[in-house]
């Protein structure tokens, strides 16, 4: 981490320390992750006490975007459980600031709930049948040598892609800033054929 960055978080912690309201902060982010590049934005979340709520801010500092989401830890254990991909930020953040402790147990939660994640069934054969149109189109273009339109179906369906490969781990899909191309995680990913499986064998496909 560059010294710009070393003294806009200490700025930062102690602005939040003045706050009684605030209890937490998670650095979260590519930061947090160690895989940042120059001029990336700095990504924090505010544990509030309880019952209190304040909407997400940002600001630009230094030509460096900082962004502030809130929540109280009944909300935040609410989130960790409504939409498992918030799984990452308490997995990959960095605490900078927790007098009562009460990062700790939300980062528990959050490796519960990745660890049971499970994508059923139903899920895995709507993935695949959404898949099996652009897989079709891609592989068309790609024998006729139509490497414009294998690439702009490709690209259209791409989050689909995405979405199974993760499923097919039994993992949160992450949110689309999360990526590490040296994270075990990644190298662990299946392939897109196997993901889905027989979904895409020859009987399956559209004429």
């Amino acid at each position: 981490m560059s010294a710009l960055y070393g003294a806009m978080l200490d700025d930062l912690i102690d602005e939040a320390k003045q706050e009684e309201d605030v209890v937490g902060v998670l650095l979260t982010g590519s930061l947090a992750r160690g895989d940042a590049l120059p001029g990336t934005d700095i990504d924090l979340r505010l544990i509030l006490a309880d019952g209190l709520h304040r909407p997400a801010q940002q600001e630009l500092r230094d030509g460096i975007l900082v962004e502030r989401g809130y929540s109280d830890v009944e909300t935040a254990r609410a989130t960790l459980e409504a939409n498992p991909m918030h799984v990452y930020a308490y997995l990959d953040g960095r605490i900078l600031y927790d007098p009562l402790g009460v990062l700790p147990s939300l980062r528990q939660q959050a490796q519960h709930r990745f660890d049971t994640y499970q994508v059923t069934e139903q899920e895995r054969s709507d993935l695949a049948a959404r898949l099996r149109y652009p897989q079709d189109k891609i592989r068309v273009a790609m024998s006729g040598g139509d490497l414009l339109k294998a690439a702009f179906a490709t690209g259209t369906s791409s989050w689909g892609i995405m979405e199974g490969l993760w499923a097919a781990n039994n993992r949160p899909l992450p949110r689309t800033a999360r990526y590490n191309p040296t994270s075990k995680t990644w190298q662990d990913l299946p392939t897109w054929r196997r993901c889905i499986g027989s979904s895409f064998s020859p009987r399956h496909r559209s004429v």
